[in-house]
């Protein structure tokens, strides 16, 4: 099983809880470290449920932002959903959020999501 798609699909019959948390992988299709990098996500899936993203920094039809990332693939961007974000009172640009690059492990990744559950 390729790792993105275990990170979209529950091996659980039971439908999990909301996430809190959506993890934004910036690739592109000839990087091998992004291919590494979805191999942590997938592992820190297995740890801790997340929304997840992914975005071709080459694909045209996406976000100009996303460009920024064109040498530096991987990143990922860790910040709660959308959803948490509508239910609080916090503003925008109060919203923490987190970001790995390049090359990161799995406690990297627990560690940033750790530290946007808890606002620091």
């Amino acid at each position: 099983m390729h790792p993105t798609i275990r990170l979209l699909l529950s091996s659980s019959s039971k439908p999990l809880p909301p996430h809190t948390l959506t993890i934004t992988l910036f690739t592109r299709p000839t990087c091998s470290l992004c291919t590494t990098a979805k191999h942590v996500l997938a592992q820190t899936w297995e740890k801790q449920h997340f929304e997840y993203r992914e975005v071709d920094i080459m694909d045209p039809g996406n976000f100009v932002g996303a460009r920024e990332y064109e040498f530096d693939v991987p990143v990922i961007h860790i910040q709660p959903t959308k959803s948490v974000i509508e239910r609080t009172s916090e503003v925008a640009e109060g919203v923490r959020w987190r970001k790995l690059m390049h090359r990161f492990e799995v406690k990297d990744v627990l560690g940033g999501m750790r530290e946007v559950e808890l606002g620091g």
